[in-house]
């Protein structure tokens, strides 16, 4: 409202000279008439235009009745000349047209106002209404005009008023040069259109501009001084550009400015790199200005921004969220006594005994006040509420403020609106009985607030959202708790201990849009209540402890639903109805019925879902559902852990959108449908644990965006298809064990530089592991990544009353598993899926030696590589795996000693060299020594510990030995003793011989032999005396 008003004002000003220069002639010759041939002109115009309201310009026409032009709707003419002067045809946007060239025979014109009238997507703006060289007034603004600017609106040198705003010129559009010549021009507005370039430099010379704004353009770069010479200007608007570098200080010579809005795009969030910054240093020399919107402008440089925010004496809206702000130590009290906005949200303001004591300076005015996202920590002062007889809005969420919430604040009279949610508050929640009635919203969810809910709150007659999830409350709640909540809208009472005690024929005084009940105590009947409310578009009720039957009528509410969740319950029976509804398909749904006890086929309509989670049920069929004749959006579909049983269709045409696809551990048997191929926006598919056989369908090579593929568990046949190294690149995780896979790796394989787990286990694979393994350059690098492989998607929340209405989106993660042998048994990684680097080559018929090759995938954690036929030594450099937690070369053919750097892998928790034919002693350390026997056992040429095969004296090993890799572990041998020996003589006979040959050195030698003995003799012969003495005495 208030930078609405501040707008009227210069407006008002403007309009007010011009309309009064229009009518100023109004009493000199009343009987002047029309002019014919504008007369004809404005009839030409009108017909271009299409008006849906048909009384829209009725009194423009040719009858006798409408001879006189001058008195048609929205034109005005001279009373001195009869010349249409002025022209104001602004409509309601539904009016289209184009508009007629007799446009320019109106010479006299200097008012024109054809806003909200659209004008067809291939129109721009008639370059011949820059013949109308008398404007002072021209709006065309909401109009739809593409193309570009023309520069002739350059030669109106009249002009005093300009609004083009709201247009769609095209997006590589600058300023035309020639509005440098508009020196009259005091109001300009060119905000939401597609400007591009640097800020236009010719603006700055319009020395008489009051009025500036370039809002939501594409304008870059940095600011320019120069616009510290627009002297007169009192509303300047540069928001939702793109402009970098330092606000210029120039700014301060505007010193008549009073609005100012400089905000800074939303993905400037993410980049402080890219954004503006400033120290506010110029602040100080706007002393009148009352409007201040610097979002996402860096000022971690204004180490006294409340200093110089304080001496703003006239200021009434202050929004710096997102702008880095820290603490600063005030030095003074606002100076403002009229502020009523303040945002610094998603700052870092940590000290509570900085801000609020600033705040508490000017509570009295303040109407709304949001610090959320900064991390506040401490409490808030027991009286901050005491004085804020004005505020509407408070919102403190996602803070870490902790204690009791003060009381003073729920006895505020004016407010509305009291977040508090994210924070770690503890106590009760107060009776709410007493507190103002004025509350329509109330987030207190995300706390660790305790106790129950007294029914007090239920008094709270204009509550509109009531949001208490995620808090450590219990107790019942009965029909008191909402007897007055008639406007109640939203409900989030979940994840507390909360009983849900009404009478099964209790009608709510509300009609919900959004009821989120998880992990309340709902059941064990299913609450007949929610079949009242007509409007729900959210619904959570899921671990409601619901056993029961879904009536059919719950299922008529669908259609109306965007988000559908009554998982982890023990819903029974099938999904079916005397009418299946249709649901809207134009929107993002979601439908969560996993964890419980349905069964029978899956209905058709929820082929509609975009995000489909049905596992873990007793589904038989799914054939409904997947070949259901309806248009799919389905994004995410998760169908596992049921009974469906059947070939799988071959119906997946229709499936263009989808991106995960789980049907794993159910009874799908035959071959893998051919359609599969048309979805190439998947990226995860599960048929693991089913019974599919044939071949892997050649068609899955146009699944480019794959990044997890798993099928283990299956009967499949055939070779390993090298289309999967060459087409799909981006895979992150292959899993084929247990399947009938035969012939070689594919050296395409190879390609699979993303690739985090691969998993050929339990197939019939002979041949040799490529050398060329090295590349798969994911597992050969300790880079972190994320513990996580997820799917992005965004759940869309809708206005439920009006569908055509944005309202906001929710950010969710849809995280990916599979299920891997590790350690000796089958476990499933979903949440550190991403961490795990793994190769399983186990129980197939691979041959040749282990290539060193494999040896710089240092980034491994797991290799299993047991029961193949693999021979020759162990790769000496197997110690470069310093990551490796899992390693298995069980049952092979391998010869040779082990290598004394496995004992250097102090991460290793899993080692089975077993059943080989492994010799020499066991490298020593603790990495080797401790494990148990069963590790080495099968390998008769082994001894060392812990085997009880000791190895002989000569046969001795050192671990630390042999770090070159050399196989010959030997350390203790003959020619270490014939070394020892000769070592031992040099020494002897090399110090001999020095005293023997240098004279002086042997009587040093000798004076020193004698001086250390002379000092050992006084030194113990001092002792014993004083020993004796002590014994003598005793």
């Amino acid at each position: 409202m208030l930078p609405v008003m501040m707008m009227n004002g210069v407006v008002y000003a403007v309009l007010m000279v011009q309309v009064l220069a229009c009518t100023s002639s109004a009493a000199v010759v009343p009987s002047v008439k029309c002019i014919e041939s504008e007369r004809q002109a404005l009839l030409s115009l009108k017909r271009g235009f299409n008006a849906t309201d048909a009384g829209w310009l009725s009194s423009w026409g040719d009858g006798e009745q409408q001879k006189e032009c001058c008195n048609w709707e929205g034109v005005k003419c001279s009373n001195v000349t009869g010349h249409v002067i002025m022209l104001d045809l602004h409509a309601d946007y539904y009016t289209r047209g184009s508009i007629s060239p007799s446009l320019a025979e109106l010479h006299h014109l200097n008012y024109l106002d054809l806003s909200d009238i659209h004008f067809p997507l291939a129109s721009s703006i008639p370059p011949f209404i820059g013949s109308l060289t008398f404007l002072t007034h021209l709006n065309l603004s909401f109009c739809s005009f593409t193309g570009n600017i023309p520069p002739q609106l350059g030669n109106l040198h009249f002009l005093e008023y300009l609004d083009l705003s709201w247009n769609d010129f095209n997006n590589s559009q600058q300023i035309p040069s020639q509005f440098s010549n508009l020196s009259h021009v005091v109001y300009l507005d060119l905000s939401f259109n597609y400007l591009v370039g640097g800020f236009p430099l010719q603006l700055t010379n319009m020395s008489s501009l009051r009025y500036l704004d370039l809002g939501n353009n594409g304008l870059n770069g940095t600011m320019p001084p120069q616009l510290g010479n627009l002297l007169s200007l009192e509303h300047l608007d540069l928001s939702g550009n793109a402009f970098t570098g330092t606000i210029p200080s120039q700014l301060q010579n505007l010193s008549r400015v009073q609005y100012l809005d400089l905000l800074q795009p939303y993905y400037y969030s993410f980049d402080k790199t890219r954004s503006l910054s400033s120290d506010l240093q110029w602040l100080s020399q706007l002393p009148i200005l009352s409007y201040l919107s610097l979002p996402r402008v860096n000022l971690s440089g204004a180490s006294n921004w409340q200093r110089q925010v304080s001496n703003l004496s006239h200021l009434q809206y202050l929004d710096l969220n997102g702008c880095n702000l820290v603490d600063s130590v005030l030095t003074s009290s606002l100076a403002s006594t009229s502020l009523s906005y303040v945002d610094i949200s998603l700052n870092s303001l940590r000290d509570t005994s900085f801000i609020f004591p600033w705040l508490m300076n000017f509570t009295s005015s303040l109407v709304t006040l949001r610090m959320n996202g900064n991390g506040l920590t401490g409490t808030i002062p027991e009286t901050f509420g005491n004085n804020l007889s004005s505020l509407e809005e408070l919102n403190l969420a996602n803070n870490e403020l902790k204690g009791q919430i003060p009381l003073s604040l729920f006895h505020i009279g004016s407010l509305t609106e009291l977040d508090l949610s994210e924070n770690m508050f503890t106590g009760m929640l107060p009776d709410l009985s007493q507190v103002s009635s004025s509350l329509e919203v109330l987030g207190l969810d995300n706390n660790r607030l305790s106790g129950t809910i007294h029914e007090g709150i239920g008094q709270l007659s204009n509550l509109v959202e009531l949001s208490l999830g995620n808090n450590f409350m219990k107790g019942l709640i009965t029909e008191a708790h909402f007897s007055r909540l008639s406007n109640l809208d939203s409900l989030d009472l979940s994840h507390n201990a909360f009983v849900f005690n009404v009478s099964e024929e209790w009608v709510p005084p509300f009609n919900l849009s959004e009821v989120y009940l998880a992990s309340c105590n709902l059941g064990p009947n299913f609450p007949k209540w929610l079949d009242t409310q007509v409007n729900i578009g959210d619904l959570d009720i899921s671990n409601a402890g619901i056993s029961s039957t879904v009536p059919n009528w719950f299922w008529e509410h669908l259609p109306r639903m965007l988000n559908f969740n009554i998982s982890h319950n023990r819903f029974r029976g099938k999904i079916e109805g005397p009418i299946l509804p249709a649901i809207v398909v134009d929107l993002d749904i979601s439908v969560d019925l996993s964890f419980n006890l349905f069964e029978g086929p899956i209905p058709a309509f929820l082929a509609a879902a975009s995000h489909l989670f049905l596992s873990n049920n007793r589904f038989s069929i799914a054939n409904p559902l997947l070949c259901a004749n309806s248009t799919k959006p389905t994004r995410f579909m998760d169908l596992s852990n049921n009974s469906l049983r059947g070939e799988l269709s071959d119906c997946w045409m229709g499936f263009e959108s989808l991106v995960v696809l789980d049907l794993s551990n159910n009874q799908f048997y035959g071959n893998m449908p051919k359609s599969l191929g048309s979805l190439r926006n998947i990226q995860s598919i599960h048929f693991e644990g089913n019974n599919f056989s044939g071949e892997i369908p050649s068609s899955l090579h146009n699944c480019t965006q794959l990044r997890v593929f798993d099928v283990a568990g299956n009967k499949l046949s055939g070779t390993i298809p090298s289309w999967i190294g060459d087409n799909i690149p981006k895979l992150l995780v292959l899993s084929l064990h247990s399947n009938h896979f035969h012939g070689n790796i594919p050296l395409s394989m190879c390609n699979l530089h993303e690739l985090h787990v691969l998993d050929l286990s339990l197939n019939i694979l002979s041949g040799n592991i490529p050398k060329c393994i090295s590349n798969l350059s994911a597992m050969a690098t300790l880079a972190n990544s994320n513990a996580t492989i997820t799917d992005d998607y965004y759940v869309i929340y809708m206005n439920i009353h009006d569908r055509t209405r944005y309202e906001h989106d929710v950010y969710q993660i849809y995280n990916d598993s599979t299920s891997l042998i590790w350690k000796g048994k089958m476990s499933k990684y979903g949440s550190t899926l991403g961490l795990l680097r793994s190769i399983d080559f186990s129980s197939n018929r691979l041959t040749g030696e282990i290539p060193t090759e494999m040896m710089s995938l240092i980034g491994l954690v797991s290799l299993n590589l047991s029961r193949n036929f693999f021979s020759g030594d162990i790769p000496p450099t197997i110690g470069q795996l310093k990551s490796i937690d899992s390693l298995d070369l069980s049952r092979n053919h391998l010869s040779g000693t082990i290598p004394s750097q496995l004992a250097q892998i102090d991460r290793l928790s899993v080692l089975d060299l077993s059943y080989n034919d492994l010799s020499g002693e066991i490298p020593l350390g603790t990495q080797l020594q401790t494990r148990d026997a069963s590790a080495y056992e099968g390998n008769p040429k082994l001894c060392g510990a812990p085997l009880n095969n000791t190895c002989p004296i000569h046969g001795h090993q050192i671990s630390e030995h042999g770090a070159d890799g050399d196989d010959d572990e030997q350390f203790v041998s003959e020619g270490f003793y014939i070394a020892m020996a000769a070592g031992f003589v040099m020494a002897f006979w090399g110090v001999c011989f020095s005293l023997i040959l240098k004279k002086s050195w042997r009587y040093a030698y000798f004076k020193l032999l004698s001086d250390v003995y002379d000092k050992l003799y006084v030194f113990t012969a001092i002792k014993v005396a004083k020993f004796k003495r002590i014994i003598s005495q005793i």
